[in-house]
């Protein structure tokens, strides 16, 4: 079977310094730092080489904030050994000027900020023990050392859409970091509660949304819906992507590893290994050759993305593919 290179989505570490109210991950702040557990720069080495000639771009997320590894910088420079196109996903809390430079200096060329509200109360309600103040001057260096002397780095926020959230909510965040700031994009993403998408007319919100700010005038994509650039030259289920986690394991995307549905590890497995197990090979096979009119793989079962009508507008691919898809809610047992 062919395969075809992918993003690879890292989590350097299994911690975060805040409690989100809409956050699923188990990693808050309140689980302690003797919790804490990183990727160490030897190890992802190791991972690296081993999907050498699979990678087309690498991005720091995961069930984290990556910010809080103290090796960060130096998987920074790992990744640089294989692809140019280096992102880091954050909350910006935990940034200084100085991670900043020295970030950028070791090869990161995107940082994607989550963002949640414009207005101070409101997003510290949202994000438990943030700093809208601290974040916003971390966003304001960002924008200065692109503007004077990194101009290929590329500035995204993105907002978690809630039901309260109206269409003046959102042109005014729009207003706020797309117009007054000057960020290169916004991305907005439905609300997700219990394993289950539950803004279902979000995507007519949306196309409402930019139907305004075109009449306005204002032309800017909001059709993206994840906060970090996805690049292959195909897609799995609506993205493009191999997640590796902070011991290793290797998985479709982060939400199998969080119920440690996974293909194999990194560290400790060879690719050839991994890649030569049914769980593997069930899975590339559905995707890549578009088996839709046949059940899901074991991996993906119980997957909400696959039962939500959003989903069927993520997948991008033909109507009927979309409908056979997102008929088939029993998977392989």
């Amino acid at each position: 079977m062919n395969y075809f290179n992918s993003t690879v989505l890292v989590e350097p570490t299994n911690i975060c310094n805040l409690k989100c109210i809409m956050c699923e991950a188990k990693c808050t702040v309140e689980a302690g730092i003797n919790e804490a557990e990183y990727l160490l720069p030897e190890q992802f080495e190791i991972i690296l080489n081993k999907l050498d000639g699979h990678i087309t771009n690498v991005v720091f997320q995961g069930d984290c904030e990556p910010t809080l590894s103290p090796y960060l910088e130096e998987l920074v420079k790992c990744a640089k050994k294989h692809t140019e196109q280096i992102a880091i996903v954050t909350n910006g809390t935990a940034l200084t000027q100085e991670r900043i430079e020295n970030l950028i200096e070791a090869g990161v060329t995107w940082f994607a900020l989550s963002i949640d509200d414009y207005r101070e109360d409101k997003y510290n309600q949202i994000r438990k023990y943030s700093d809208f103040r601290r974040l916003i001057r971390n966003l304001d260096y960002l924008i200065k050392v692109r503007n004077e002397k990194y101009p290929y780095l590329y500035l995204v926020t993105h907002k978690i859409v809630f039901h309260e959230d109206s269409t003046e909510d959102l042109l005014n965040y729009i207003n706020y970091f797309y117009i007054k700031k000057g960020v290169n994009k916004i991305t907005f993403a439905p609300l997700v509660e219990s394993g289950s998408i539950e803004e279902k007319e979000w995507i007519v919100r949306r196309n409402l949304l930019e139907n305004e700010l075109i009449k306005k005038n204002i032309h800017i994509n909001l059709k993206d819906f994840a906060n970090y650039p996805y690049m292959s030259n195909y897609k799995y289920c609506g993205t493009a992507l191999y997640f590796i986690n902070h011991n290793g394991d290797f998985a479709p995307c982060g939400l199998h590893t969080r119920d440690h549905k996974i293909f194999g590890n990194l560290i400790e497995e060879e690719l050839d290994d991994i890649k030569s197990k049914e769980i593997f090979n069930d899975f590339h096979e559905y995707w890549y050759n578009r088996n839709f009119l046949d059940t899901p793989p074991l991996i993906c079962k119980d997957c909400y993305l696959l039962k939500s009508p959003y989903f069927r507008y993520c997948l991008d691919d033909s109507y009927q593919n979309a409908q056979n898809i997102f008929e088939r809610n029993c998977v392989k047992e």
